[in-house]
């Protein structure tokens, strides 16, 4: 019987380290509260939700164009719908926040045995987690965001639950792999791509490391062909999902809609002469050259080396061709993974170092480094604790007007909101009312994009030259409402009857614009 239950017992004890890793690190990490973010949740969320029926978001019209994310909807949408509609998503957050943990102290183990218990081990783990959360600035670098964010802002951890966070089973696929299952380490990379397609060169470029280190070290040409076979399969729904749907609608529309989206909306991720304009780039470069320098003996050199040279020298190819289709493809998100593995990586090779350089100091002080570390861990969760409950209870200039928004909100209103505003990004899923359009969020569809624009230049217009376009927004778009700030109480424009007014937001009916039926479609525009 003692026999039989052994196994049991240690599945159990796994669980509850996982979890216990999982609900540490979450907690000194932090997340923004749902609906109350400025965040990417407002643009991630809002197709699940609005098939879920929350608030009026079916009758938005980015609501209905078509979804880039159908994995990540359909998760907000069984949510929203069959569980809790709120406090779940902070638990799948925690739960990633757990594989991605895992996941690194199980690599970094492969490379330096730091264990998984013991002194050595919560010393790294005390310095996982100040990597994450402690924020020193140097120059434009931030220590607690930029050993573990990617280039051109872009990241698998941030203050919100969303799709890239799936990224954390990128870690976990390098962490399979090592642990010699290349076959679950190629299924981890599907799930990532799954829910985020935009992994999908993160998930080829692995699988072809992975296969290159199974010719090397084991010579075995058809389990490296097996590898790659079930790769493919596995990512292949989704490929063709984003291919045959996302597909050009004729060349110019598709030539324009790739010019917006990467010119004009994020040229951050998309240009590198944006986002190698300062040293935090060339510093993550150094960062991940030296990790790769460190595992040069081990399996994991190729598995960093391959991606680390693509995202280098696509990166170089971008910059000499000049491509936005390049550009919108982004191949530096490869940065995601390398950066925040690296900076682990050097930091296991520093606590490795410091045992074995001064190991009888650490023995003869083993209780004070062990209390030092505890301490310091406690501060770390606690200050991350604080800072949540915070949040939580934390209202700003916009909650009045939102909350009136809220109570009132009928069927087939729409709302005008500052497109530019980054308070009132969370509009959308706060009030659960549908607005014409914000910069913040934006689809995919090439057609849809130049839609998007046109949108936004109307809007934009509207606040940037007050009541002239009024008219035409109402007749056109089928405003019924508009939100004006402080400072755009005095226009006096014609047709706007006032509803709510407070020290910082007024909330204005369109006269003649109430009760026209919401205008889902995508209308043909001229290109500009």
């Amino acid at each position: 019987m003692k026999v039989k239950a052994a196994p049991r017992s240690q599945s159990f004890s796994s669980i509850a380290r996982f979890l216990a890793v999982a609900l540490v690190f979450g907690i000194a990490y932090t997340q923004d509260p749902i609906y109350n973010s400025p965040d990417n949740q407002n643009t991630k969320f809002l197709q699940g939700l609005a098939k879920a029926g929350y608030g009026l978001l079916s009758e938005d019209w980015l609501a209905n164009t078509i979804d880039p994310l159908p994995a990540f909807s359909f998760l907000v949408q069984f949510t929203y719908q069959y569980i809790h509609p709120e406090w779940m998503f902070y638990g799948y957050y925690i739960l990633i926040f757990g594989v991605y943990a895992y996941s690194i102290l199980g690599i970094v183990n492969h490379v330096y045995k730091i264990g998984y218990s013991g002194l050595k081990y919560w010393v790294f783990f005390t310095a996982f987690i100040a990597l994450h959360t402690v924020h020193i600035k140097v120059g434009n670098f931030d220590t607690g965001w930029h050993f573990h964010a990617g280039v051109a802002d872009q990241f698998i951890l941030g203050q919100v639950f969303q799709p890239c966070n799936f990224g954390a089973f990128i870690l976990l696929s390098i962490w399979l792999f090592l642990s010699r299952k290349p076959f679950l380490a190629v299924s981890s990379l599907a799930l990532a791509t799954t829910f985020h397609p935009t992994y999908l060169p993160s998930a080829a470029i692995l699988t072809l490391s992975y296969m290159g280190v199974i010719l090397k070290d084991e010579f075995n040409s058809r389990k490296a062909l097996a590898v790659g076979v079930l790769s493919l399969i596995l990512v292949l729904p989704v490929f063709c999902y984003m291919y045959f749907t996302f597909s050009a609608t004729n060349p110019e529309i598709w030539r324009k809609a790739q010019e917006i989206i990467v010119e004009f909306r994020t040229p951050h991720h998309s240009l590198p002469e944006v986002w190698l304009d300062n040293e935090v780039p060339y510093i993550q470069a150094g960062i991940v050259a030296l990790a790769v320098y460190l595992v040069r003996q081990t399996k994991l050199f190729l598995v960093l080396l391959l991606p680390g040279m693509m995202a280098i020298g696509l990166t170089v190819a971008e910059i000499q061709l000049n491509s936005d289709t390049l550009a919108f493809i982004a191949p530096w998100r490869l940065s995601v993974f390398l950066v925040p593995l690296s900076s682990c990586i050097i930091g296991a090779g520093l606590v490795s170092w410091a045992f074995e350089n001064y190991r009888n100091p650490m023995i003869q002080h083993q209780r004070l480094v062990a209390r030092v570390t505890l301490f310091i861990l406690s501060v770390l969760v606690l200050a991350g604790a604080v800072e949540q409950a915070i949040s939580f209870y934390g209202k700003d200039k916009t909650t009045p007007m939102m909350e009136f928004v809220k109570q009132t909100r009928v069927s087939g209103e729409i709302y005008l909101v500052t497109p530019d505003s980054k308070r009132l990004r969370k509009f959308r899923l706060y009030t659960g009312a549908p607005i014409l359009v914000n910069f913040k969020s934006h689809p995919y569809k090439d057609r849809e994009v130049i839609e998007w624009y046109s949108r936004l230049q109307l809007a934009q217009g509207f606040y940037g030259e007050g009541c002239r376009v009024l008219g035409e927004l109402r007749d056109r778009y089928r405003i019924t409402h508009v939100v004006l700030e402080r400072e755009q109480f005095d226009w006096g424009c014609e047709g706007l009857e006032e509803l709510f007014r407070d020290e910082h937001y007024g909330v204005y009916r369109v006269v003649g614009g109430q009760g026209f039926a919401p205008d889902l479609r995508v209308k043909s525009v001229p290109l500009f």
